[in-house]
Order: C-alpha cells, then structure tokens, then sequence
C-alpha cells in the first residue's frame, strides 16, 4: 500500500475514533477558559483579552489532547497485540510517520474550525481594533502551534522509550517546566506555545510575530530532528530501541536529517536576532566615564530609511560636525544598539578602522574609533540592522520596535550617539533627522516635524528638528493631533491613535486636563512655548506604563481602551498612571529630587502623592485613601516583613537574576509608595494647605535655577521636621 492510500485509511480510522473527537471538541471548548480564569498574558488590552489569552489557553490545552491522541494511536498496535502482524505487513517506521501525519492534519483541521467558531465573537468584542490578518496570525501561532508541538514532542517520546506511562510521564513533565518562572522570561524556552506579553490594539504586535515565528522554527527544527531520530528507535523484529537504532542507522538518510534540523535549530537558538546579550548582574556594572574636553559636538544630521516593515529593519547615515581642539589624535566612543552593525566610518572624507568593543549594556554596546588631528572633523557613520530587547525585558517584548503600523526608536536606537564623548557646544546646537514614512503615518518627536515632500509612492518624507542633543525620540503611527484646553495659556498637543478617535468622548480628554489644571495651580506653569509645546503621545501596549521626557509624556494605549474608559470600578488603572505621567512634567522635568545620602528619595514619590491629592478632590477621599494610601501602607508593610528584607544576608546566595529582581522589587516599592508615604504623613503633621506651598516653593526655587536639586533634607527643612519623624515604613 502506497503513503497515500495508507494515509487515507489512517486519516479515516481517525475520524472514527471517539478520542480523536473528544481530543477535538476539548481543544475547541478550551478558549473559554482564556477569556474567565487562565490568562498566559499579562497585558489588559483588549487584543490580550480577547485574543491572545483564549488562543494560547486553546493551544496548551491542545499540547495536551494531542499528545496523548497521538500516544494512544502509536501504542495501539502493543496493547492490541497486533503489532507483530502489522510490521509483516508494513514497515513500523512507515506506519508511526502516517500516524503522526493523520494526528497532525486533525490538529490543521481543529485550528481552522476553531477560528471559524470564534471569528464573531472576537469581532464583536474587539470592534474598532479587530484586524483579520492579526486574528489568523494568532490562530496559526498560539492555537495551532500547541497540537503541532505536542504531537511531535509525544511521539518522539514513545518512539525511544516504547512506554506509554514513561511518555505520559515526559509530557506532563515538559509542560509543566515550560510554565515555570524560569521558561517564562525567555522567549525561546517556550517549547509548546510561544511567548506572548500582550497585543496592541493599534500599534501593530509585530515583535510578537516575529518572536512567535522564530521560536516556532527553531521547536519545529529540534523537535522535527528529535523526532526523525527517535524513529530509528522503533521496535522491529523483537529488537530494542538499541538494537533497532543499529539496525537502521546503516541507511544514512533518516540520521542525517535529524542531525542536520537538530544542528539548524541549534543554530538559530544561539543566533536569534531579537534580544541582547546583557550580562545578568548588569546593575553592578559600572559604566565608564567617556567624557572628553578636547571633543566638541557642533551639529548633528541623522538620515533614516526603513528598509523592511516585515522584518523591522532600517538602515541610516549618521553625520557630525566635530571640533577637536587638542591638535592631536583623539579616540571618540559611540553607542548604538547591539542589533545595529557598522558598515563604514570615515572623518573628512577618509576611511577610519573601528572596533567594536561587544560590551552589550541594556541594549547597546560601544565601539570606538580615532579621530583625526584636525580641528573641524566631518564625522560620517553608516549602519543598519534590526533593533533589539534588553534581555531584562524579553519576558515583556518591550522596547524599541518597527512595524507596519507603528514605530518607536530614540536615542541609540535609532542612530548612534557621540554625546557622552564628545557634548554637545550648547543648548542650540543643531540636530535634524531625516526620514521617509508611509502616507498613513505621522511622527510625532521631541524635536519639531516637518513634512518635507509626499513622494507620490505611498511615502513622505520628514525632516525632525531639535537642539542641544542628538538623543531624539520619534514615535510614528496612524495619529490624531487634539489640542487641549487648559486654561492657562500653555499650549498641550496631544496625539492618540485614530482607531481610539470615537471612544475618546468618555472623559479621558477631561481628566488630563484637570491633571494638568492641577499642576499648574498648584506648583506653577511649565515654561512651554509655541515653538515647544507639550505633547502627550499615546504608546503601544508593549511599552507599559507610561514615561516623561524633556517635552513629551507618553500614555499606553490601554488607557483609551473601551475596558478601561467604560468600567468605573477600575479607577487607577484608568486614571492614575494617566495623571501620574503627565504629573512628571511638573516632577522630574521641571524639577528633580535628588540626595546623594538617601539613594531611594526621587520623583517618583511627589508625583503619586500629587497623583493621589487630584484623585481625591475628582473621586472624593474616601476613594483616594482606599486605592492609594492603603496601598502604599499595605505594601511597605509586606516589604518590612519580607524574608530578605529582615535578612539581607541570603540575597548573596541566590542567583544574580533573582537577588537584582529582589532589589529591583525594593527599590520600586521605596520610590513610589514609601516616598508617597512619607510626604503624606509629613502633610499629616503640617496640614494639606501648607504642604502644598512647601512644594510650591520647592519647585520654584529650582525651576527659576536657584538651585540644583531638592533633597529629602530641604524637603524635612521646609516641612520644619527632623530625619526619623517621618518613616518610609
């Protein structure tokens, strides 16, 4: 009998058998539970929600149904005692690769079904941000990629041990270990489904594609030559694996193969092309100090070009205008990020050797070259690649990325920087970008766009302008510019994503403008211009949270979403981080808190304090202190009993990944809730009208340049308190 016809008689005895029905109808029911209990991400957007969490539920459920429809098919022949009459008939390898083929296009046909049975349902929920292409993506990635993984990982698993409570056993067992803490950080380790930190409605997820993609490759590879292997293992002739291994592997093609996708899977594990190789103790990494007198940044010129939306590559010239007025040679370092390579150096026109140091330090690395003795250098760098993820980060997927429909890259990310080496004459020197985008897209950027030319392509052309730095930061996407009344004169810019343009009539508009009211009365206005205004740029959901800088606060997407803006029981999720970024303007931007003798005393304190004080008089008191000063008590009093906080001698035992998690974990609690903390009980003491002056006073005395910082002590001096009144804990 040919492969075909035996395939058919395989496929035909499949589709009679009740457990390949229930293993279907089983794997079909499973998405339910993605969208009540078991959620794989833990992002709230609604592409999360709805789509990723029940597909990748859908998924490793499949992991588990299939493996054991395709253990019960292989270990049906020895329980039937058949098994010796079928290999007189057929050879056993060939009857495991129709089985395995059988169970495979059974779990082909489940996914399609699947995504046929729940198409309306995710429509309806996703509605403005639905995408088909986004939907079968995640069907073929997260559904699909369950059943396919687990067929191969079962039947090369009963192939070498020849026991089904062995296989059961390894599954399980590998299943479990990829849903540990440790599989869970690393988006290669995911074996069965593939690592997914959330979608973004409106942004684009490509990283998740890609990541997705890539690491499904590489498991296809290892478990594909795994597989191919363990068939040299099938019993024949009363033989064990040993024995039937020796047997066949006379015939080279089967052990060829397997070596060869096991050797291509290796490969594209150690080669990936997403995250970097930052060492794991990087916190105690000290950066050295590149600063050179003689080097002097006079303008910068930056030119751009995307070369693959698909993949997320660009390519682009870097050009300096440098002054070096030692008369003499002088080494310049410049960072970029680690997935970038140089192509070429020259100074004046003449070529320059580099070297590239390969220190990977979140995201970037250095590489150095020697300029020339003249006094006027035109410094000209070309370079290109796809941008990669500080390896800290890869569990989130988050950081600089380019997609069809988004792009964000800043500072390193998108050009290499020379400012450390060689600063910038002063604060209106010169730095411009040039870059070509699709029609659909807007830039919006710490410096000032213009739209240069419409190419007639489906491209136009910008030009981005700025000063003093040449640490720009360009976010592009489908945006919509709003202007917001505030009024108090200061010109607000804010820029949101077209999809959001109906559902922003909820009140979100509204409470940035009370958050910026708020601000303002009470600490002063922000010195922004016409020229440099304040903008507020909406984020893809893999940058979460939110940021401020210079002149931009950036807000994740899903605080415009439909879950948030529509669901008032929610309160902070919506609000607070919205405020609290916007509130950075005024704490962090245009004043800073810093004391060089209590390393936990900074920003972040005063802007959860003043988010909580706006939160009050818009919600009332009784909301304010159940969702903020509750929270900040409950959670310095659970980090006062935690077990390394009261013996801080064990962190130096654990491994360095976790000891830095730990410390991180300390540090965030000290910076947001024990600082909010503290100033709440020092308004206790003083009286909520007078600490607001004392902070009033603070900020004015430093955004008028009488002094450098505010420290914990000039706050306790303000406040008339002593070191040791007010506690952190």
């Amino acid at each position: 009998m040919n492969a075909s016809s035996l395939f058919r008689v395989e496929f035909g005895r499949l589709m009679r058998n009740r457990l390949a029905w229930l293993a279907a109808a089983l794997t079909a029911l499973a998405p339910i539970a993605g969208y009540s209990f078991y959620h794989p991400t833990f992002g709230d957007s609604m592409g999360a929600l709805y789509l990723a969490n029940p597909m990748l539920t859908g998924g490793m459920a499949g992991t588990l149904l299939f493996a054991l429809l395709i253990l019960a098919a292989l270990d049906q022949p020895a329980r039937s005692g058949t098994a010796a009459l079928i290999e007189t008939i057929i050879p056993p390898v060939k009857t495991h690769a129709i089985r395995l083929l059988a169970v495979l296009s059974l779990a082909v046909l489940t996914s399609l079904a699947v995504g046929i049975l729940y198409l309306p349902y995710t429509m309806w929920k996703l509605n403005i941000v639905f995408s088909f292409s986004d939907y079968w993506l995640a069907v073929l990635l997260f559904l699909l990629s369950g059943p396919v993984m687990g067929t191969l990982a079962a039947a090369m698993a009963i192939q070498i041990t020849g026991r089904l409570d062995v296989s059961v056993l390894a599954l399980l067992a590998a299943v479990i270990f990829s849903r540990s803490r440790w599989c869970s950080q690393y988006f290669l380790a995911h074996w069965n489904i593939p690592l997914v930190s959330t979608l973004s409605d409106a942004f684009g997820s490509a990283v998740v594609w890609r990541t997705a993609f890539y690491s499904r490759l590489v498991w296809l590879c290892l478990l594909g030559g795994g597989w191919l292997l363990s068939l040299l293992c099938v019993r024949q002739y009363g033989k064990g694996a040993a024995g039937s291994l020796i047997h066949r592997i006379k015939r080279p093609v089967l052990p060829i193969s397997s070596i060869l996708l096991l050797l291509l899977g290796a490969v594209l594990w150690n080669r990936q092309p997403f995250i970097d190789h930052c060492p794991e103790d990087w916190i105690s990494m000290e950066t050295a100090d590149r600063f050179h007198e003689h080097l002097t940044t006079e303008s910068t010129s930056l030119n751009v070009t995307i070369d693959s939306f698909l993949m997320g590559t660009l390519s682009g010239e870097a050009s300096w205008q440098i002054r070096n007025n030692s008369g003499s040679p002088q080494e310049l370092y410049f960072n970029l990020n680690s997935g970038y390579r140089v192509r070429s150096i020259t100074a004046n026109g003449e070529p320059l050797p580099f070297e590239d140091l390969k220190n990977d330090y979140i995201a970037s690395r250095e590489l150095r070259c020697t300029l020339p003795a003249d006094e006027e250098i035109s410094l000209v760098i070309t370079y290109g690649g796809m941008p990669r993820i500080w390896n800290a980060q890869e569990r989130e997927l988050s950081g600089n990325y380019i997609s069809s429909r988004g792009i964000y890259l800043a500072s390193h990310h998108l050009a290499p920087t020379v400012a450390g080496c060689a600063p910038v004459e002063d604060g209106d020197t010169p730095v411009t970008l040039t870059i070509t985008l699709p029609t659909a897209m807007t830039p919006v950027s710490t410096g000032s766009p213009k739209q240069l030319s419409d190419n007639r392509d489906g491209t136009v052309s910008w030009v981005i302008t700025d000063q003093g730095t040449d640490r720009i930061q360009l976010f592009a996407g489908d945006y919509v510019y709003k202007e917001l009344a505030t009024g108090s004169g200061m010109p607000i810019q804010f820029y949101y994503s077209k999809r959001y343009q109906s559902r922003l009539e909820n009140g979100a508009l509204e409470l940035m403008e009370q958050a910026i009211a708020y601000c303002t009365s009470h600490y002063g206005p922000r010195s922004f211009t016409k020229d440099k205004p304040f903008k507020i740029v909406q984020l893809t959901a893999f940058q979460f949270g939110g940021f401020a800088n210079r002149s931009i606060s950036g807000m994740g997407e899903t605080y415009f979403s439909d879950e948030n803006l529509n669901n008032p029981a929610k309160g902070p999720a919506s609000a607070e981080v919205l405020a609290h970024e916007i509130i950075h303007q005024w704490w962090g931007l245009g004043a800073t808190l810093y004391d060089p003798e209590d390393e936990d005393w900074n920003d972040e304190g005063i802007t959860v304090y003043t988010t909580y004080r706006l939160m009050s008089e818009i919600m009332g008191e009784d909301y304010a202190r159940e969702n903020y000063t509750d929270k900040w008590k409950a959670v310095m009093e659970d980090q006062h009993a935690s077990f390394y906080q009261r013996h801080p001698e064990y962190l130096d035992r654990l491994p360095k990944r976790y000891s830095n998690e730990i410390l991180a974990s300390r540090s965030g609690s000290n910076w947001y809730d024990g600082n909010a903390l503290m100033i709440y009980r020092a308004a206790e003491k003083t009286g909520p009208q007078k600490i607001d002056e004392i902070w009033s006073e603070l900020y004015t005395r430093q955004a008028s340049g009488l002094s450098d910082m505010i420290t914990l002590t000039d706050f306790l001096d303000a406040c008339g308190l002593k070191k040791g009144e007010v506690e952190r804990e």
